[in-house]
């Protein structure tokens, strides 16, 4: 009976949602997030994250960049340290690979079935590179010494590093089953929401430093609204091609002539050029600190300076440019428009529109991706010059990924709310169809 009350209101049905995903996303996750590894000195490496002195430090910048997307899961020495970015760095490796290579580009062609064994070997790709990561920040715990931090101390460090893999393995592939009970049960991709609730818990901490400093507060907050704007306005932004259908008489009745328009989005690639940038830049400072600093290689990538602006602005450019090229087909575009029956206003259907499609798509590619580079270095910009935050941590989290994450995620979840509403709004109009049996519980919407 009480199923059959939550389905009888959309509003009650999308609150069981909300329910399901605050529980799963906030609770379990958040919880997890406290949950240290078994030998690890959680307080030594929280002071080796957090260190406000140490940008210039490469590793310091690495656990820095990966703390702020787990949510402070590094810091905490957590089960869940390596948070969802094993499962992401997975998808995107295949998303590429299904463009490469003739079998799986097929096998994505197959509908909903080829869609789960693509996610059926995503799922292992995920759990390899678990352990390959795992064992790195295994190796790399117990071999860190400065002076008296040491962040392991163990008789017997085989023994460490082969727990420690376990432990953080399964923790990151319970993430991954809970990202996926979300996006069954719950509202939105449970992998977005799991990574957005991860940025927004990092968010109080990194507003601290500011003291009673009461306008440099404002003026941060003032600047985070206006490029959040910014960021509603580009993703938000489509480019329409007009479509017509070609049209036929039989008879005394004539088809086709339907017309309709292709939208490309301004940002087509979304943030995942500045997520493929983001790491390669830390690697590089982390490298350059290393083995650079006799030749003021440290200073040219350390985070503030303005080499280390531009390197980081021309590969998000470079990678947007990569991942629309490998990822955009446009020649199997012009195959599906041909099969329907339609074409471009005023454009010859064949090898005349893939041309004339690849040259919009070049200038829109331009401008999304000069938006990206803009985006994440102008709050690195207004923190030095405008607020003195040099370092800030702030001005990280205010850095195109977080916030592009965050509001892309929030847009995600409002459509589906609106949709969801709308699809009840159908089913009423309709009258013929059970809502209940239309809207069992797991199906997504």
């Amino acid at each position: 009976m009480a199923d059959k009350d939550l389905t009888e209101s959309p509003v009650k049905e999308l609150l069981r949602r909300f329910l399901i995903t605050f529980l799963l996303g906030v609770v379990v996750y958040r919880l997890g997030v406290f949950v240290p590894i078994p030998g690890i000195d959680a307080k030594a490496l929280a002071s080796l994250v957090t260190a406000k002195g140490g940008d210039s430090d490469g590793l310091g910048a690495l656990l820095r960049y990966a703390n702020m997307f787990n949510g402070g899961a590094i810091a905490n020495a957590s089960i869940f340290g390596l948070g969802i970015t094993p499962y992401i760095s997975a998808s995107i490796i295949f998303q590429l690979l299904a463009f490469s290579i003739p079998s799986l580009k097929q096998l994505q062609k197959e509908g909903e079935s080829g869609r789960r064994k693509i996610n059926q070997y995503t799922r292992y790709a995920t759990l390899l590179i678990c352990i390959v990561q795992a064992i790195i920040a295994a190796i790399a715990v117990v071999r860190y010494h400065d002076g008296d931090n040491i962040l392991v101390r163990t008789d017997n460090p085989l023994y460490f590093i082969i727990q420690s893999v376990v432990v953080i393995s399964t923790g990151s592939m319970l993430i991954l089953w809970i990202a996926e009970q979300i996006t069954r049960h719950g509202i939105g991709n449970g992998v977005s929401i799991i990574i957005m609730i991860g940025i927004l818990a990092y968010l109080p901490s990194s507003f601290q430093g500011f003291g009673a400093d009461l306008p440099k507060f404002l003026g941060i907050v003032l600047a985070a609204l206006i490029i959040i704007a910014a960021i509603v306005v580009v993703v938000q932004a489509v480019r329409r091609i007009n479509l017509e259908q070609q049209r036929r008489v039989q008879g005394n009745k004539v088809y086709g002539g339907a017309q309709t328009t292709l939208p490309l989005k301004l940002n087509q690639a979304n943030v995942i050029p500045v997520i493929f940038a983001s790491p390669v830049m830390v690697v590089l400072g982390f490298a350059a600190a290393r083995f650079g600093s006799s030749i003021g290689l440290d200073q040219l990538f350390a985070y503030g300076e303005p080499g280390h602006r531009y390197l980081f602005a021309g590969l998000i450019i470079a990678f947007t440019y990569f991942y629309i090229s490998v990822t955009f087909d446009l020649f199997d575009l012009s195959n599906h428009f041909k099969q329907a029956g339609f074409f471009v206003r005023g454009i010859r259907p064949g090898k005349n529109t893939v041309d004339h499609l690849a040259a919009i798509l070049k200038r829109i590619t331009f401008v999304g991706a000069i938006f990206l580079a803009v985006i994440a270095i102008l709050p690195e910009l207004i923190g030095t010059a405008a607020f003195g935050l040099s370092g800030n941590s702030s001005t990280v989290l205010l850095g195109g990924t977080g916030l592009m994450i965050v509001v892309g995620v929030s847009l995600d979840v409002m459509q589906k709310v609106a949709a969801f509403f709308l699809a009840h709004q159908y089913r009423g109009l309709s009258g013929g169809e059970d809502i209940a049996s239309a809207r069992k519980p797991g199906k997504r919407f």
